[in-house]
């Protein structure tokens, strides 16, 4: 049996409902080992096309995502990152609400 592997993530988003129509504007992802160990950090604020929503909640600006890159041009690149890995996460359920919403778009599943 192999060691279990982990991706630790976090979203910022515009809102706090994909149903909404709010969309990920913040994407963080830390790779550990078993053991705890850190074995890569990746992040990138994403350009979500539509108003930011609560700036003084999450802190970003539009001039900040305005040449950042969409949830399109980063998806394949974070399945990559997260495929056989066991997700963890300070909400779980609120991130990956708003993952399965956002490759749901791309008519890609989760």
């Amino acid at each position: 049996m192999g060691d279990v592997l982990y991706a630790v993530l976090d979203t910022e988003t515009t809102g706090l409902s994909p149903q909404l129509q709010h969309r990920v504007i913040e994407l963080a992802v830390v790779l550990v080992d078993e053991q705890g160990n850190v074995e890569s950090e990746w992040s990138t604020l994403l350009n979500p096309n539509r108003d930011l929503g609560p700036q003084h909640i999450h802190g970003i600006r539009a001039s900040e995502v305005l040449n950042a890159p969409s949830f399109g041009d980063v998806a394949g690149f974070l399945a990559e990152m997260l495929l056989g890995r066991v997700l963890v996460a300070h909400n779980l359920r609120f991130d990956r609400l708003f993952l399965d919403a956002e490759y749901d778009r791309l008519g890609v599943p989760f």
